[in-house]
């Protein structure tokens, strides 16, 4: 699969459907720096809700999607790789 630029988005639009990868690759100095996968894309759907938990080290969270009447929830790594894209073939 070719590199594709993926985001570490945090506001997610309820109209627009994502697609989740781990990326492989950074690219730049925070804060302009950019995410890239070269992993396949897993369509999501809408995001429909978050979860939150834990503090400092012990904090996590994840994301839930809904595509097709199917639920998907994506935790977020420790190593911060968990990204998403907008996703138009969802």
């Amino acid at each position: 699969m070719p590199e594709v630029e993926v985001f570490r988005i945090n506001d997610f639009d309820k109209s627009v459907n994502y697609a989740f990868a781990l990326k492989t690759r950074t690219a730049g100095v925070w804060p302009n720096e950019k995410h890239y996968t070269s992993n396949a894309l897993q369509p999501l759907g809408k995001h429909i809700g978050a979860k939150r938990w834990g503090y400092h080290e012990g904090a996590g969270g994840s994301e839930m999607f809904e595509l097709d009447g199917k639920v998907t929830e994506i935790t977020y790594d420790y190593a911060g790789l968990t990204c998403f894209v907008p996703w138009p073939g969802a």
